[in-house]
């Protein structure tokens, strides 16, 4: 999985008029515990976006792309599922978040489109 993106200090940001960092995502990890031991299926994936830009994950298939984003969703709910770093929504840490504001976030601030619904 590859993850593109260009370092920009945030001072510069604000003073050539760009919009501040929407999503910072630090260090995310998550891992799966199976029967037959751990699965690390995303390993220390950092970015930031800014606010109205846009950015592409690209991987192979298995690569941990759909487990990235669900990840900072929150959407790998089960027990046998951890998920550590930070994930940075509009200044919330979304991975520190109670699960209750989390879900009203959902749908109205945050959402995300499965490729097979």
């Amino acid at each position: 999985m590859a993850v593109s993106e260009e370092s920009t200090d945030t001072s510069t940001l604000l003073e050539t008029g760009q919009e501040p960092e929407i999503l910072r995502v630090e260090d995310l990890h998550t891992s799966f515990f199976l029967p037959i031991g751990e699965l690390q299926a995303v390993r220390g994936v950092s970015f930031s976006l800014q606010r109205g830009r846009s950015l592409g994950i690209v991987g192979e298939s298995g690569s941990g792309k759909t487990v990235l984003a669900r990840s900072i969703m929150r959407l790998n709910l089960g027990s046998n599922v951890e998920t550590s770093g930070s994930a940075f929504f509009d200044g919330r840490d979304l991975l520190a978040l109670p699960l209750r504001e989390m879900r009203r976030l959902w749908g109205t601030e945050l959402a995300m489109i499965f490729q097979d619904p």
